[in-house]
């Protein structure tokens, strides 16, 4: 009886003191046997460049990828909009003189700014004009469906006669909204004319989905300001309505420019409101975070550690926004670049948790040439949500390029 009395005395002080001695097995000790977190190379985020190539294209000036989840390429110099797949399979094409901008609406009409030919007594001109293409009457055969000029430079204006000088006003960019009205931002030397003739030449104008013209928002953006809230020079307009189609599309009517015109803010952001006596239009505040504590470069302030208050954008192209992270993208012939900002207008990405890195991983990137990650005046900028693929119309390399962040591989 002791033997065994002592036998279950001992069986219990191993039990109290752990199994070392008898198992072999030590307890673990959290700060020495636990692997520690493990630890990112920050260096290693950025975007990779897909293969293959989409080559044989003539100076494209605008991708887009619609509500429809198909890609559509403005081949400028070929006067064709190419209609094709995700993964690059042409489906079709549709003239149109000198298309340089796209987009679709939430009926998947495709709005294409291209060029109208028109005459002034006997004086050939080009006008700057905007085709509507209604694809699902046409089953969504883009080869078989017609383009309709629905709006010519500058027969919506009431009352306002036909000039010479018309030819040199340009149409630059069309944005949709969540309910089919529109943006299309416009260029021009006349910048001192008053309302009653369409307003200044540099101006939004926005027309309803059926293509009548509501307002030129003249009042609300300088021609020829050098600050915020101008519209000097513009070369694009996005708004935050966009792909994929689904039932909850932002239905704000705040809008996304780009300028290349004398200004020290090249990229804006302008943010409406009502319930006034009338509609307002005012430089969004958003964007114009400049936290250093989280952010290297920022949309509004490209080198905080100087004194200037000014982006660092040379010809900025084509401006998007991406639903699904609110990230704001911008392809900028004059540096040959692609910018990735947060909503908030700080450059770059979130690190991962883990990392230790505290601040934005800035993934924007580029240079001029035609290797990996080069551009040669790139003019417009896609992304497809599903896939998370940007895809940029590469002008001056006559391709369209497809990049992926590498955090999103599998």
């Amino acid at each position: 009886m002791k033997n065994n009395i002592y036998k279950y005395l001992l069986v219990l002080v191993l039990l109290i003191n752990g199994c070392d001695g008898l198992l072999g097995v030590k307890d673990p000790n959290i700060a020495i046997d636990f692997p520690p977190l493990p630890q990112t190379d920050v260096k290693s985020i950025e975007f990779i460049q897909l293969l293959p190539v989409w080559n044989g294209f003539n100076q494209p000036e605008d991708v887009i990828v619609g509500f429809d989840d198909l890609v559509y390429i403005a081949d400028t110099k070929n006067n064709k909009v190419i209609q094709l797949d995700v993964n690059g399979k042409i489906l079709g094409s549709i003239n149109i003189p000198e298309p340089t901008a796209i987009t679709q609406d939430r009926r998947l009409d495709l709005l294409v700014i291209g060029k109208y030919d028109s005459t002034f007594g006997n004086i050939k001109i080009k006008l700057s004009c905007l085709y509507r293409i209604k694809l699902v009457k046409y089953n969504h055969q883009i080869s078989n469906s017609v383009a309709t000029p629905v709006i010519i430079h500058p027969g919506y204006i009431l009352g306002r006669n036909l000039k010479v000088s018309d030819s040199s006003v340009t149409f630059t960019g069309v944005a949709v909204m969540s309910d089919n009205q529109y943006y299309i931002s416009r260029r021009g030397k006349d910048n001192l004319s008053l309302i009653q003739s369409g307003g200044p030449d540099n101006n939004i104008l926005w027309f309803d989905k059926n293509d009548k013209l509501i307002t030129p928002l003249t009042g609300y953006l300088n021609p020829i300001g050098s600050g915020k809230a101008s519209s000097n020079g513009i070369t694009n307009i996005a708004t935050y309505a966009v792909p994929p189609q689904r039932s909850n599309v932002d239905t704000k009517k705040h809008f996304l420019l780009t300028l290349d015109g004398e200004t020290s803010f090249r990229v804006q952001g302008m943010r409406y409101s009502s319930g006034r006596e009338d509609v307002a239009f005012l430089p969004d505040p958003q964007l114009e975070n400049i936290d250093t504590t989280i952010g290297r470069r920022f949309l509004y302030d490209s080198d905080p550690t100087d004194d200037l208050l000014q982006s660092g954008f040379k010809s900025p192209e084509k401006i998007l926004y991406t639903a699904d992270r609110g990230y704001i993208v911008v392809v900028d012939s004059g540096t040959d670049s692609l910018y990735l900002f947060t909503s908030s207008g700080i450059e770059g990405i979130l690190p991962p948790t883990y990392s230790g890195e505290r601040k934005n991983i800035i993934v924007s990137f580029g240079g001029t040439g035609s290797g990996n990650k080069q551009f040669n005046k790139p003019m417009g900028v896609a992304y497809f949500q599903s896939d998370r693929i940007f895809y940029v119309a590469d002008k001056g390399n006559n391709r369209i390029t497809r990049f992926k962040l590498s955090t999103d591989f599998k």
